[in-house]
């Protein structure tokens, strides 16, 4: 069982900017929760603060219910995929894919025969198997982030974190991409923690949804629950009348399809 905990936590930078306040928040085992809010609102430094990559000014977060904020990032057992790939572009996938297992130190140091094993296992997994003696210029944006997402998984993380990581995508990627990311989730069961600041992509992806402004938490429920019954007016109208202004949108785009045929027959 993993699940992660903010007890508390606020973040607070030298010049005064109060990034994040007062958060409790947890995230259950096996569960995927997303982030959500406007740039700004403290999301992604949430989600620094549990990687080890920020300090926590107050508070706690404890992993498996174990207090972490005094840990180095590499001691945490989680697995990060930022919003730019960051792929070494003279390595091969596979050696993208290996380089972090050959890092590893002491105890849990693999062999070589184990890390193929594994690479194997996670390009087979991600469907990036044919590819893997290619460099990443040779792959398409929506294979090179499922190299970054694979170099993640392919340690086996406790916690897997995800900052944005379809932004650089087009639309239909992005599509394509949240569906496989969903998969994997419900095929391997990581607790997940994503971040974005997309509301069509919280409500497809989330089980539950985590919504901040201004380093303060908004609402925590399930997506569906949020949009029924939304805690505040930046609820409402940050999640709630987007969503509906897509769908008046879209509806408008389609009766005016349907109006474009109707004088062309």
């Amino acid at each position: 069982m993993v699940s992660v905990q903010f007890e508390q936590v606020n973040k607070r930078y030298d010049d005064g900017f109060q990034a994040v306040q007062n958060l409790n928040l947890e995230i259950k085992d096996k569960e995927f929760l997303v982030l959500l809010g406007p740039s700004g609102c403290g999301k992604s430094t949430t989600l620094r603060m549990l990687a080890g990559l920020e300090d926590i000014t107050e508070g706690n977060i404890l992993i498996d219910g174990m207090k972490v904020n005094h840990l180095p990032a590499g001691a945490r057992g989680l697995g990060m995929v930022f919003q730019s790939y960051a792929l070494y572009p003279h390595m091969t996938i596979r050696d993208n894919l290996a380089f972090g297992l050959r890092m590893m130190k002491g105890s849990d140091k693999l062999t070589e025969d184990e890390i193929t094993s594994r690479v194997d296992e996670i390009g087979t997994l991600l469907e990036l198997k044919e590819h893997l003696a290619k460099k990443p210029k040779e792959l398409s944006g929506g294979q090179r982030q499922r190299v970054a997402l694979g170099r993640a998984l392919v340690r086996r993380p406790k916690v897997l974190l995800m900052d944005e990581p379809l932004s650089n995508l087009d639309a239909e990627l992005r599509h394509q991409m949240r569906n496989e990311i969903r998969r994997l989730h419900d095929e391997l069961g990581t607790t997940t923690i994503y971040v974005t600041h997309d509301q069509i992509e919280a409500m497809t992806l989330a089980d539950r949804i985590a919504i901040l402004d201004k380093g303060e938490l908004q609402q925590h429920c399930a997506p569906m629950d949020a949009y029924h019954h939304p805690a505040n007016e930046f609820v409402q109208s940050f999640l709630c009348k987007h969503i509906d202004d897509l769908v008046d949108t879209a509806n408008s785009l389609f009766k005016k399809s349907d109006q474009t045929k109707e004088l062309n027959e």
